[in-house]
């Protein structure tokens, strides 16, 4: 309850960096404890946010991971349902972090290499 009505107070004051701290976190939770849905969701309200947000130097690091953690859910969903949206959504992700790796190697190159597997897994390659 009182993460809703920390979510709504934040809203309200329309403090959106806030708002995207508690979504990266929330879907970094729910992953963690297997709640693919709801890190989903989160992933999904952060997508919703002002666009602006999106390419601000302001807390760049949490912005990276999130684009990381997104890919990493939605080839976890795309797994799970079996619906090709979520694995393009994954793929789509994935080129950004790609470029992460190749301008960030020490950082995201190990993040890239597991996404590549995750999506190797998806698609039968179990080797």
């Amino acid at each position: 309850e009182s993460l809703e009505r920390c979510i709504s107070n934040a809203k309200l004051a329309s403090a959106n960096w806030l708002l995207f701290t508690l979504y990266y976190f929330q879907m970094l939770v729910a992953y963690l404890f297997d709640d693919i849905e709801l890190a989903i969701k989160m992933g999904e309200k952060y997508i919703d946010l002002d666009e602006s947000l999106h390419h601000s130097p302001k807390g760049s690091v949490l912005l990276y991971e999130l684009k990381f953690l997104y890919c990493l859910t939605s080839l976890a969903h795309a797994r799970r349902t079996k619906e090709g949206i979520w694995e393009k959504r994954g793929h789509e992700s994935m080129e950004r972090v790609r470029k992460l790796a190749k301008d960030y190697p020490s950082s995201y190159q190990h993040k890239l290499l597991l996404l590549e597997a995750e999506s190797a897994f998806n698609a039968g390659n179990k080797c």
